[in-house]
């Protein structure tokens, strides 16, 4: 069965613009990059932060491997971006991207 394609569009919130998600996108990616800097070195560049919501972060890992350690420092990520970046979350979600075959 293949799987059936939306638009990116369909899947946004109707009041949301491109350009507030271009916006949202940005301070992501800016976020980010400055995060990298402050990680701890055991888990430099495993990481990338993909979205904060609600009262969570998501960070993505390539690997489940990678995942599973950067779990293990995810109280200091969360005190990272809640003290060095003043970012409102409470709990930090790892995830492992999915790889196409």
């Amino acid at each position: 069965m293949a799987k059936e394609f939306k638009p990116l569009l369909d899947s946004l919130p109707k009041s949301a613009s491109i350009a507030q998600i271009i916006k949202r996108a940005e301070r992501l990616a800016h976020l980010n990059q400055k995060l990298q800097l402050k990680l701890p070195p055991q888990v430099k560049g495993l990481l990338i932060l993909a979205n904060l919501r609600d009262d969570a972060a998501v960070l993505l890992c390539n690997t489940q491997m990678e995942a599973s350690k950067v779990r293990m420092y995810s109280r200091a990520i969360l005190q990272i971006l809640q003290n060095e970046f003043k970012v409102s979350i409470n709990k930090i979600f790892v995830k492992v991207k999915k790889m196409d075959n």
